[in-house]
């Protein structure tokens, strides 16, 4: 299989398309708790009060995020409505879009456009940037920006330089979105690889003082801003704390688990990640007894590697051994270095699959997609219940693999093939169940019909994570605490809606008082499914864990105080 017909490039492309689909079947999918509903939040009051420029969370100064996440979700609220499906769009476009330039970039460095195929078919198909997509929260957005900064750098090396102008523009905008990680990951994988081959004409090619501006440029407005909501304080959390402070901060201390990274990377890339190993030891253990180590750092002294190109190993390894010093590690941090394994697994997807270079790993990269298969298969019997037409899609799914395989690699097709029916099954029917026990979507609508002009949602002994709650009811939410509270507020109003846990309605009755009394409009089943358990995910035991949200009218008693 080493010819690349007009046949098996179409096949590709449809390869494409297949792994896009369970992307795409994301789009209506309800916003959760907690992160991506307070991200909705945010960019609904932005929305609804038109100042672009300060960001407001539930009525009160936000800090922890810079802004332009919420500038593209308000903008996309503007003009898609305030809906779930206008807060995704951005994302998934941009997502589209990254995967595209992820395709470029290898044409750019290798030129094999059936590299550039594998490359973005497994970046398509990585639970960890599925995860990114069914639930977008910040780094999504910051991923794409740092895959255009690479397509816009090696544009730069490779075509004209005046594309390192943008390189330096999507570095800022990724500044601005996730904070100075965005000009870190680029000088670790772009920076050490031009330190290491000592490609000091490459170096001053690449626009560094008019680059310097455009970098700066958008990071110095936003800290303007936040400098005069938050004086000097505003500034240094958004350059330093809140960026660096995680390796040092006693207020990120949470653990230091060196192997946290590497044991996430695993899940994060399981599409590929077996072969991914096996092709790295074998290729080392290989080029090690060929020269040694005595000739490998003469080699490096000699600066025998400058004809190599080591932006995307560098991107991956690099970067992964020094996150893993991080002391508040969170799992989406692995999201970052999912575009350079891709690119970096595509070569090796060519190599073992359609050359003779590495033919022996070709078994590996059938586990992953038997291992989507049977979970495929074993879904409904954990999980829920499926009917016959999830069976017939299994069926019609190995039927294509068969009638592909003799085009294309019948283990690219069980991979390809088993991941999109294991995500496209959490897209149609398991992430549809999971929120059905997050109810915050229809009380929301009900809360809009009964309380249409109401700019407030009260809450009583509700956590205040639950952003999903205000988001689709439309207004801000605020928690009653105490009788008096309570009295104040339904001072000049006979009746109010309230949001509370069923297990409080006593407490909600005793507090108030013989004055009020409560009518339930709404009784629901609700769950964290932000982190779900295995006894909430299994259907024998997920009754035992659920509680239950109530939407009561609590009303005065005309002639009792």
């Amino acid at each position: 299989m080493n010819s690349y017909s007009n046949d098996q490039k179409l096949f590709l492309r449809l390869l494409v398309l297949f792994s896009s689909l369970a992307l795409l079947f994301t789009l209506p999918l309800d916003v959760i708790d907690i992160d991506s509903s307070q991200y909705a939040e945010i960019a609904r009051q932005m929305y609804h009060s038109g100042d672009f420029f300060t960001l407001i969370d539930n009525g009160r100064r936000y800090l922890d995020k810079p802004i332009f996440t919420f500038w593209t979700i308000a903008t996309s609220f503007q003009i898609f409505g305030l809906n779930q499906i206008a807060y995704r769009i951005p994302a998934l476009l941009l997502s589209f879009l990254s995967a595209y330039s992820l395709f470029q970039i290898t044409l750019l460095i290798w030129k094999n456009e059936r590299q550039a195929y594998l490359a973005t078919i497994f970046y398509l198909i990585t639970p960890g940037f599925y995860a990114m997509v069914v639930d977008p929260k910040i780094d999504v957005y910051l991923v794409s920006y740092l895959i255009f900064t690479h397509h816009f750098y090696y544009l730069g090396r490779k075509k004209n330089p005046n594309f390192f102008y943008l390189m330096y523009l999507s570095m800022s905008i990724g500044f601005v979105t996730k904070g100075p990680i965005s000009v870190v990951i680029p000088c670790i994988s772009i920076g050490a690889d031009i330190l290491f081959r000592r490609d000091w004409k490459l170096l001053w090619s690449m626009k560094l003082i008019p680059g310097f501006f455009i970098l700066a440029s958008l990071p110095a407005f936003w800290c303007a801003l936040l400098y005069k909501s938050f004086n000097s304080y505003g500034p240094v959390y958004f350059l330093w704390i809140q960026s660096f402070g995680r390796f040092y901060k006693e207020m990120y201390n949470i653990k230091f688990d060196p192997f946290y990274f590497y044991k996430n990377f695993l899940w994060a890339f399981f599409s590929g990640v077996l072969p991914l190993i096996i092709y790295i030891l074998f290729r080392a253990i290989k080029y090690y007894k060929s020269i040694g180590a005595k000739e490998f750092f003469r080699k490096i002294k000699n600066n025998e590697y400058a004809h190599l190109d080591f932006v995307v190993p560098f991107w991956v390894f690099l970067f992964l051994f020094l996150i893993s010093f991080s002391r508040y590690p969170l799992p989406q941090y692995i999201y970052w270095i999912l575009p350079g394994a891709a690119l970096y697994f595509g070569r090796i997807a060519e190599e073992s699959l359609f050359s003779s270079a590495a033919k022996r790993i070709r078994p590996s990269f059938m586990v992953a997609g038997i291992v989507y298969l049977v979970g495929y298969l074993l879904l409904p019997s954990l999980v829920a219940d499926a009917g016959v037409i999830y069976y017939v899609f299994f069926f019609v799914a190995i039927l294509f693999v068969f009638l592909l395989a003799q085009k294309l690699p019948i283990e690219l097709l069980l991979t390809v093939v088993g991941a999109c029916l294991f995500f496209g099954s959490i897209s149609l029917v398991y992430y549809p169940l999971l929120t059905s026990y997050q109810p915050s979507r229809e009380m929301g609508a009900k809360i809009k019909e009964l309380e249409p002009d109401e700019p407030v949602l009260y809450t009583y002994r509700l956590s205040n994570s639950k952003r999903s709650y205000a988001f689709y009811a439309d207004r801000n939410f605020r928690n009653i605490y105490d009788p008096e509270k309570l009295k104040t507020l339904w001072s000049d109003h006979p009746q109010r809606l309230l949001v509370l846990p069923s297990e409080f309605l006593g407490q909600l009755k005793e507090q108030a008082g013989p004055g009020y009394e409560i009518e339930i409009v709404m009784e629901k089943d609700s769950y964290k499914i932000a982190t779900p358990t295995v006894s909430f995910l299994k259907k024998e035991t997920r009754a035992l864990v659920l509680k239950k949200i109530s939407l009561v009218w609590l009303r005065k008693v005309s002639g009792k105080s």
